[in-house]
């Protein structure tokens, strides 16, 4: 099961605009490998008002705090451009 965080992050992208580390808790965690880019549709026709964005924006990741073991982890990124480490899947 994984963990739900729901903590905003500070991330730090690669040239191409993939997530390359991110700070939570103020450590530096530095992803591993390619993360994922994974999109899912919210449901905007149940809010008030016209949607600014129909779909959320996830990446999954594997990532490591210095010299431990690598975690994946969900990083969501909202419509007003901030970072949310969403889960730890352990």
């Amino acid at each position: 099961m994984p963990q739900i965080i729901d903590a905003a992050v500070q991330v730090e992208l690669s040239a191409d605009g993939d997530p390359r580390a991110f700070v939570w808790d103020r450590f530096e965690h530095t992803i591993i490998g390619q993360p994922q880019a994974v999109f899912s549709r919210t449901r905007w026709w149940e809010n008030n008002g016209t949607p600014t964005r129909i779909d959320t924006e996830l990446w999954r990741v594997d990532a490591a705090k210095g010299d431990e073991d690598q975690h994946r982890y969900d990083l969501r990124h909202d419509a007003d451009g901030t970072w949310v480490l969403a889960l730890d899947w352990g």
